[in-house]
């Protein structure tokens, strides 16, 4: 199954945006999939929550990616909603602010993507038919690591950080590939040396920090990429995802197929810049 990234403006209908994801992969990456194959679509929903995380969120309608047209078109192709709370910073202020949208998204097939234990605890203590997923901003990147994260019982599923899919030794050594998720696709994450967003965001949406106030390892701290191939097109590529299948991996997850939504061109061209000393 593939869970798919909403990120889109309001005027795509999400019918055509989860098209795109599927043209886009099989044109560049060889990888087929129908309506069916997609298990949920994550995203920013109507209404406005503190505990948004991966990016910084406007009071309000600004960044709506899922609208309830989207929505409802979702759940009658048999495909769930996830929300991103992601935040880094969690209390129970910003817990029961997000209660409204908590219990409206609340059902079978819907799902929540956490960075904090006690979040993913509190949720799923309150509201059990929601699918807890650990996000790849926990940096689950060794096999202890992994096994602490499976042994708290809450986690139906673990998505890793992107460049843990090259490393096949440490893929094969997980005995849970049920709760496995990978991603097909890249974005900045996959070689950024110092994920600073992650922090700043969470404290932009938790109202202790200034909207327009983001911070960025390589833009704003100059700190280059661990690694860069310029031969590679980052815009269009996919991991072998038949090599994944044959180690019994089924879960997958692609961010937005226009990868300037994920500014891959803009930190190539900044990254080969800073090389050169411009």
């Amino acid at each position: 199954m593939i869970s798919c990234s909403a990120r889109k403006m309001t005027q795509f209908h999400i019918r055509d945006w989860l098209d795109l994801h599927r043209s886009y992969a099989k044109i560049h990456g060889g990888i087929e999939f129908e309506f069916e194959d997609i298990d949920y679509a994550f995203g920013v929903v109507e209404g406005f929550s503190t505990l948004w995380g991966g990016r910084a969120q406007m009071a309000g309608h600004g960044d709506l990616e899922l609208t309830k047209v989207d929505e409802y078109w979702l759940y009658d192709h048999n495909i769930g909603v996830k929300l991103p709370f992601t935040t880094k910073i969690f209390n129970d202020e910003l817990y029961n602010k997000s209660l409204d949208i908590l219990k409206w998204y609340h059902r079978k097939g819907n799902a929540i993507i956490t960075y904090h234990d006690e979040l993913g605890r509190r949720i799923k203590e309150d509201f059990p038919d929601y699918k807890i997923e650990a996000s790849c901003i926990q940096d689950i990147n060794n096999i202890e690591k992994w096994n602490e994260k499976i042994s708290l019982g809450i986690y139906d599923e673990i998505v890793l950080p992107i460049h843990l899919n090259d490393d096949i030794e440490f893929l094969k050594s997980i005995k849970e590939k049920e709760k496995l998720r990978l991603f097909l696709n890249v974005e900045c994450s996959y070689n950024c040396p110092q994920k600073v967003c992650y922090g700043v965001t969470s404290k932009i949406n938790a109202g202790l920090r200034e909207q327009g106030t983001m911070l960025c390892s390589l833009l704003d701290f100059g700190m280059p990429r661990t690694f860069y191939n310029d031969e590679i097109d980052w815009s269009t590529f996919y991991f072998d995802k038949q090599l994944f299948d044959g180690m019994g991996i089924d879960k997958y997850k692609l961010v937005p197929p226009i990868e300037n939504t994920q500014r891959i061109p803009l930190m190539l061209e900044k990254n080969k810049d800073m090389r050169r000393g411009d």
